[in-house]
């Protein structure tokens, strides 16, 4: 029964951790890109003059205003500026003093940490209390000197509620606490205070889960907790004891009575039968004994029971010899449940282990993580499932003969379609030593697998990190497959550590170099050079690739980064159809493996942002044309120049020039001529003024231009044409 509520607790725990996780997560990711927002960084590191600029403010608070509305869980954003003693959130800038939370600020400042969680709370105006959690990390990203702090506020009943909502059912008591034991998030804060301060926090050891008994205000409690590897929070349920196994208690009562009532009315009617029907049993016993094999006659039916027992020792020993031919699969089921952590015990684990007859040492174990990469396009053999085993048998013999030759561990096939190597060695000594060696091993089985496998490609090699215990080896499994979704970075048939996600050498001048050139695709995608942004793009990821000084984490930033600045754009400029397209963007981008798929996927983004500038360029200028081959028509009569026009409307004039010869099919120059041609025609044969009136009311700018003019269109001189007008009307 016991196990059964801790089962079922502990399934409600692990659920409620990974969507608590996950969030969190998010908050993370988001809170890194707002980090690299450079306007963010500016409003960290500068100081705020507000009299001659206000510009990176002004889109700081804008920033965080669109992440507000884009949220339903975060409260407010707030950064605070070392320099300047104030505070910048979406709803303006507020002063050190009369920040809410500035004894939790404060804190972080005064602390080693560079990023921290914490429960807070916040007094509104009418005395009552908001619950918050608060996720402050310093700017910029990771600074020891702590030049600015980026703090986002998380409404802890609305992620306590989404968690409620998405489980579909009431959580009840599933309260969730830091390492320190504060409370972060419950359904009633005011109860779990006032009885939870009375529990141990020793009681909660460094196991990942485990549950307890405490006695809190005179009632037994059946207390189950999970540690979460995310952040080390403790999700724990409280139960009264007494109600949990009261029902258990009856249940087993009464079926001990049951029992032993059975029982005692059982051997009475066996011996009152035994005592009427011994005969007829013993007939019939012997009458079976005479059918049995060889026909052997029994003096009485114990002499045929003892057969009967020998016998099942005769099949016993066959199972036994199956069984122990089945061994092999049962070793490998053992290391199955090794690498998924379901086993906790550490001495029943070793004990399997030296049943199985393996020796994985005493402590200090790494996994190894193979992601293998077939031929695909051979054209004399063809990969098919016989030819695939036969190829993952040679890479498990080379694998465990190099592994024989060093190292004590083991070896596991088609483990969530990886295999995994357990290694344990004696003189690992430091960590740089264990990442060095570690590769040198892993270029080995890279080298001989080349050498001795013919349809093999690549094999791309993910390294966990070291682990004392034994039951924590499913950690380092863990750590292993992460670092391999970063093959899409680094490559097919890289080698990757742990360690190389916690690298991070880069200074603030790289981060800004990397911002730059994003900006500067996204400025040469909007101003038409699309073959200069394609150029960009590949400048981007070939110093991603070659970067020696950015962990794998940072270089997984800036590709999203760059991701999340083209989408934006794209999303900007896309029709209201395509907007239905973009929702499934990210999650095609997380499936991309290799660095030539982050490039094709870039590309084809770019190239759909190319097309809706042009298409809204060639719109926007055509309206543009329109409007001004309609201004000419109404002020022909004025001074007019290319220049003049083109200054009116902010372009250049060798552009309107050519914008309006495709619009009109004619220039500038012809099509203001041919408009003051016709309006003077029409007045020498309708008016009778003058010709040097004519000149200035058509728009010539004399009567020599308007003699030219005629001239060269009609081969007459103005006063030649009037009067042949006025001979065709008599």
């Amino acid at each position: 029964m016991k196990e059964e509520i801790v089962g079922a607790n502990n399934e409600l725990l692990l659920q409620t951790s990974k969507i608590v996780d996950q969030s969190l997560h998010e908050v993370q990711q988001m809170t890194t890109s707002l980090s690299l927002n450079s306007s963010i960084l500016k409003s960290a590191v500068l100081p705020w003059n507000l009299e001659d600029e206000y510009r990176f403010l002004l889109e700081t608070s804008q920033t965080f205003e669109t992440r507000l509305t884009s949220s339903n869980y975060i409260h407010s954003i707030y950064l605070y500026s070392a320099n300047n003693k104030k505070l910048i959130s979406s709803s303006g800038i507020t002063g050190l003093s009369e920040f809410s939370n500035r004894e939790t600020l404060e804190r972080f400042l005064q602390s080693k940490l560079t990023s921290s969680w914490e429960a807070t709370r916040l007094v509104s105006r009418d005395n009552g209390e908001e619950h918050l959690i608060s996720y402050m990390v310093s700017t910029p990203l990771r600074n020891q000197k702590k030049l600015g702090v980026l703090m986002i506020n998380l409404k802890e009943d609305v992620l306590y509620n989404a968690v409620v909502n998405t489980n579909n059912r009431k959580l009840g008591n599933v309260a969730i606490l830091n390492s320190d034991g504060e409370v972060l998030s419950y359904k009633d804060k005011s109860v779990l205070l006032d009885r939870f301060d009375w529990v141990d926090m020793s009681a909660f050891s460094d196991e990942k889960n485990g549950y307890f008994v405490q006695n809190i205000d005179g009632m037994d409690m059946f207390i189950t907790y999970l540690r979460s590897p995310f952040n080390d929070w403790i999700y724990v349920t409280l139960n009264p004891y007494n109600d949990l196994f009261k029902r258990s208690y009856d249940v087993i009562i009464m079926t001990l009575i049951i029992s032993a009532t059975g029982l005692i009315v059982g051997l009475l009617l066996a011996f009152i039968i035994s005592n009427r029907h011994y005969r007829p049993i013993r007939s019939m016993v012997q009458a079976l004994a005479m059918n049995t094999e060889g026909r052997q006659k029994h003096q009485d039916e114990f002499s045929y029971i003892r057969t009967s027992i020998d016998a099942i020792q005769l099949e016993n020993t066959t199972f036994r010899q199956k069984f122990q031919s089945q061994e092999l699969l049962l070793r490998d089921h053992l290391l199955t449940n090794l690498l998924s952590g379901k086993l906790s015990d550490e001495a029943v684990t070793r004990d399997q282990l030296h049943y199985y007859d393996m020796d994985l040492g005493e402590a200090n174990y790494i996994v190894l993580v193979l992601r293998v990469h077939l031929v695909t396009d051979h054209v004399a053999l063809q990969v098919d499932e016989k030819m695939k085993n036969w190829i993952y048998f040679q890479i498990r013999t080379i694998c465990e003969q190099l592994i024989a030759e060093t190292y004590k561990g083991a070896y596991i096939s088609a483990y969530h379609k990886h295999d995994v190597l357990i290694l344990h060695h004696e003189d690992w000594l430091s960590e740089e030593r264990q990442v060095e060696e570690m590769k040198r091993f892993a270029a080995k089985i890279q080298q001989q697998t080349a050498e001795d496998i013919e349809l093999l490609e690549f094999i791309t090699i993910g390294i966990g990190g070291k682990y004392e215990r034994l039951t924590d080896i499913h950690l380092s499994y863990e750590e292993a497959v992460e670092v391999l979704n970063y093959e899409k970075i680094s490559g097919m048939g890289s080698i990757l550590s742990i360690h190389d996600l916690n690298v991070n050498r880069a200074n603030r001048n790289s981060f800004i170099n990397y911002q730059q050139y994003i900006e500067r695709l996204t400025g040469e995608l909007k101003s038409g050079n699309f073959d200069k942004a394609v150029e960009t793009k590949g400048i981007i990821l070939q110093q991603v690739q070659q970067d020696e000084q950015s962990g794998m984490y940072l270089k997984h930033v800036i590709l999203s980064h760059l991701f999340n600045a083209l989408v934006k754009l794209r999303i900007e400029l896309s029709l209201p159809e395509e907007e239905m397209e973009s929702s499934s963007w990210h999650y095609e981008f997380m499936k991309l493996r290799t660095t030539e798929e982050i490039s094709s996927y870039l590309l084809h983004i770019m190239k759909g942002i190319s097309r809706s500038l042009e298409s809204k360029s060639s719109s926007k200028h055509s309206e543009v044309m329109m409007k001004l081959v309609a201004y000419i028509r109404e002020h022909y009569q004025e001074p007019l120049s290319l220049q003049l026009v083109s200054d009116m409307i902010y372009m250049n004039s060798n552009y309107v020039s050519k914008l309006f010869k495709d619009t009109t099919g004619m220039t500038f120059i012809d099509y203001l001529t041919e408009i003051r041609f016709k309006e003077a025609c029409r007045l020498l044969t309708e008016t009778d003024y003058n010709i040097n009136e004519v000149a200035e009311m058509s728009g010539f700018s004399n009567k020599q231009s308007l003699n030219r003019t005629l001239k060269k269109l009609t081969g007459m001189t103005p006063t030649e044409y009037r009067n042949k007008e006025i001979e065709k009307r008599l």
